[in-house]
């Protein structure tokens, strides 16, 4: 069966055989896989490279095979591998799992025919969801645990940094929450999305003047990477407002902590997804789906088959393509 590994000049399709499920495991057959952010950062080898490995973690698919009976329907894969008995799985905090591990990772991922999952990931999607819409569902949880954290109130004023995939579905939840949202936005057509969104767009260049205005008393911070979003988000935020930090960065950002300090700002991690008031939050983002789905549809822009695994990746990879999610179909 075919799946993507990554390789010392890229990223190729190879031919391999399966090898025998685990205890507890299930094998889907793969409907849809999102490329992620993280995904890049590999392929620009911004991150530690893993050859022989299959990315993908944003996976839906349909059981193959399992050795106990499962219902015949999709299922999005909540791919965070964890041990069950460390202190913070004990604790409920399992998203913080001492011996965690992702697919996509060292365990092999989505972006294949198949994938190898234990069955306690597994989340049946609505029926009226798309495999495509329903490959969402990973990021889409990342954000229910981050706008949670952000406690918005129906007076917050929020501002979102950055128009990708994690910013649009972010200001999408705060949007029901609160009467202002705020997205930065560095390309064209993310401008667009946001506004078809019903939100604000800012030009990153205008976000200081129009945080000087508006007084955001949250600010999500969703960009990452090397840059100085982390500082920017700090000196956007309201005296006493709080920054919820969702973006993945490589590099360790440089901040003015004095300003955290004498601002008595709030410095929130959020990291992927856990167990909220209701719950697990990946479940809870699948519920979610059928609301959404027709807004979400809207970011995803290019879906291209497993064997053109190259010009994905040099898609999602070149903003000039106005690419916001790309996701393999198999």
């Amino acid at each position: 069966m075919l799946q993507a590994q990554w390789t010392s000049d890229g990223i190729h399709v190879v031919d391999v055989e399966p090898t025998p499920l685990n205890p507890g495991w299930v094998r889907l057959k793969v409907s849809a896989c999102g490329i992620c952010g993280s995904d890049l950062h590999t392929y620009r080898r911004q991150s530690r490279v893993v050859l022989a490995g299959t990315p993908g973690h944003e996976v839906v698919g349909t059981v193959m095979e399992s050795a106990e009976p499962l219902p015949d329907c999709l299922y999005a894969v909540e791919p965070w591998i964890v041990c069950g008995t460390c202190d913070m799985c004990v604790e409920g905090k399992r998203h913080l799992c001492r011996e965690r591990g992702m697919l996509g990772g060292p365990q092999p991922g989505g972006i294949a025919e198949f994938v190898d999952v234990p069955s306690y990931t597994l989340h049946p999607v609505p029926t009226e969801v798309t495999p495509l819409v329903a490959s969402i569902a990973e990021p889409f949880a990342v954000c229910v645990r981050g706008i949670d954290r952000a406690q918005l109130s129906v007076d917050s004023r929020a501002l979102v940094l950055g128009g990708g995939t994690i910013g649009l579905l972010s200001g999408l939840l705060a949007r029901d929450r609160t009467s202002e949202v705020a997205i930065s936005v560095r390309y064209p057509h993310q401008k667009k999305t946001v506004q078809d969104l019903g939100l604000t767009a800012i030009d990153e260049k205008d976000v200081s003047s129009w945080a000087r205005d508006h007084q955001p008393d949250a600010i999500i911070e969703t960009i990452g990477g090397t840059g100085d979003s982390l500082q920017t988000a700090i000196e956007a935020c309201r005296p006493s407002g709080r920054v919820v930090v969702i973006g993945v960065f490589t590099q360790a950002p440089s901040i003015n902590a004095l300003r955290v300090v004498v601002q008595e700002l709030e410095l929130i991690g959020s990291f992927i997804y856990g167990e909220g008031q209701s719950g697990s939050e990946f479940g809870d983002a699948v519920s979610l789906l059928p609301r959404y789905q027709h807004e979400i549809s809207r970011m995803q822009t290019h879906q291209f088959p497993l064997a053109s695994i190259s010009e994905a990746f040099a898609c999602a990879h070149n903003k000039q393509s106005e690419a916001i999610k790309v996701t393999i179909e198999p």
